[in-house]
């Protein structure tokens, strides 16, 4: 898996073991393993990796946001008891509770509530699966990446204007990646990003609207290559205008 930055917070294992004597509870193995390595964090674009979160469920107890039935995983009392540890970009909750063996799904869109066993060893393995099921897309996102959280985190935004040009945004990102050497690609007909672990981010072209690209870094010390105002200035060379 590949890390977009270097700057890791990890979560210590004694606030983890607080909590679950706390809340009377056990968390994943291999979610405690995940987030004490990497910390809080964003994979593969779709999924926030938290730390564990009794409150956030609380407010939907009044509400019939989702349909509790016998065949339920749980009732809808019990999602007062539930803590989360996850939420997607699309809203969705991932959560655990002291009685329920597994992973509970509690979509945005949907009225549903899954279960989902939880791998012991990788914990990004379980969030391809739910992927995979929940999007019914045959394979997950890859290669797969996750983007820690730090206060490191910087990005500029830009307007592209090639289009008036006879170009693309496409084209552009064609010569971008023969410009620079890369870590690692993901591309799709809606968006394509090159990761760069010197700048600790990556550079997204939006191909799904042809005119926006952004470039994500991490604020470096006056000693460290300052590779991401390279790549400014390549992108501003190219019909592309910062914004903020």
């Amino acid at each position: 898996m590949y890390i977009v930055s270097r700057a890791l917070k990890p979560v210590p294992p004694e606030e983890l073991d607080h909590f679950e004597q706390q809340h009377a509870i056990s968390l994943p193995t291999s979610y405690c393993t995940w987030i004490e390595q990497y910390g809080e964090g964003t994979y593969t674009g779709w999924m926030n990796v938290q730390r564990p979160d009794p409150e956030v469920l609380k407010p939907f107890v009044e509400y019939d946001f989702w349909i509790h039935t016998d065949e339920s995983p749980i009732s809808q009392h019990q999602l007062e008891q539930c803590i989360t540890i996850g939420s997607s970009v699309d809203g969705d909750f991932l959560a655990v509770h002291p009685e329920v063996e597994g992973l509970l799904w509690l979509p945005r869109h949907d009225e549903n509530i899954t279960l989902w066993t939880c791998s012991e060893n990788e914990f990004g393995k379980t969030l391809d699966r739910i992927y995979c099921g929940y999007y019914r897309q045959d394979t997950p996102i890859t290669p797969r990446y996750y983007e820690p959280w730090n206060e490191l985190r910087k990005h500029t935004f830009y307007h592209f204007t090639g289009q008036e040009q006879g170009s693309s945004m496409q084209a552009l990102a064609e010569m971008c990646k023969t410009e620079y050497e890369w870590d690692a690609v993901l591309e799709n007909e809606y968006m394509c990003k090159l990761f760069m672990a010197s700048m600790g981010g990556y550079v997204r072209f939006n191909y799904a609207t042809g005119r926006e690209v952004a470039l994500f870094y991490e604020e470096k010390n006056g000693t460290e290559e300052a590779t991401d105002n390279d790549i400014s200035l390549f992108l501003q060379a190219h019909h592309c205008t910062a914004y903020e």
